[in-house]
């Protein structure tokens, strides 16, 4: 047994909103880094000395609780009881940030760059659907729509200016002529979230924001747009948006 709280990690997401959307989404089924598969499940002790947090995360392998991790032991290698879990904080924290590391994701060989790009789109700022519309750039770069309500990332995309694109998923559809601009209303209605395009508008306003990544075209190169597209795919194999399988591709 190791030594309580030894040694510090860094980890971007805080432990409340962790065990929050853990507690909102139920019992998980996670992957260290390492590749160790783990149940986590977000709990309550039920007598709790004065002044300390209630909420823990149960860390269980096999079927069996191998670990609780409490708000004091987030950021360390070893919980309260010199127990390790370093790694279990590594998938909770990526799991949080949208990033859920899966046993097919490690096997994967994307390059440095593409990776270090991933990390910062899952890490910029989170936007309301609405201001979004208003406020993004006018310029090329990849996006992601993240469902509040369905409490997941559900779609992936890519475009030569973001907030025209954005835009574009929020326009008014008239469905005998299809909705071959916008698969995310399309994949609402289809899905009886909205009954039309639009409820599919107030559903993207009440429940959707959105975060992107400017990605200019690189001129030099004989693909100038090679970047943009590989973090767009990258994404699509790391976050698996629903609405981008079940819906159309966007080019």
């Amino acid at each position: 047994m190791s030594v309580r709280h030894q040694s510090q990690k860094l980890l971007q997401s805080r432990f409340d909103i962790v065990w929050q959307r853990l507690d909102d989404a139920g019992e998980q089924q996670m992957v260290t880094p390492d590749g160790h598969k783990f149940t986590a499940l977000a709990s309550r002790r039920k007598r709790t000395p004065e002044g300390q947090d209630p909420r823990f995360i149960r860390v269980k392998q096999r079927g069996q609780e191998f670990a609780r991790i409490y708000s004091c032991c987030w950021g360390h290698t070893t919980n309260c009881h010199g127990t390790r879990i370093g790694g279990y904080s590594d998938g909770l924290d990526a799991w949080a940030k949208g990033l859920m590391i899966s046993q097919e994701s490690l096997t994967l060989k994307p390059s440095d760059e593409v990776i270090h790009l991933l990390g910062k789109l899952l890490n910029s700022e989170e936007i309301d659907y609405d201001r979004a519309c208003l406020h993004l750039p006018n310029k090329p770069g990849v996006y992601l729509v993240y469902d509040r309500k369905q409490k997941k990332y559900i779609y992936a995309g890519k475009a030569l200016d973001i907030q025209k694109r954005i835009r574009q998923h929020a326009q008014r559809q008239n469905r005998l002529f299809g909705f071959s601009s916008q698969p995310i209303q399309k994949e609402l209605i289809d899905k009886k979230l909205c009954a039309d395009s639009g409820a599919a508008q107030k559903y993207l306003s009440a429940n959707c924001t959105v975060r992107h990544l400017v990605v200019l075209d690189e001129k030099q190169r004989k693909q100038p747009w090679k970047k943009r597209s590989l973090l767009e795919h990258y994404a699509i194999c790391v976050i698996e948006p629903e609405y981008n399988f079940s819906g159309e591709f966007e080019h």
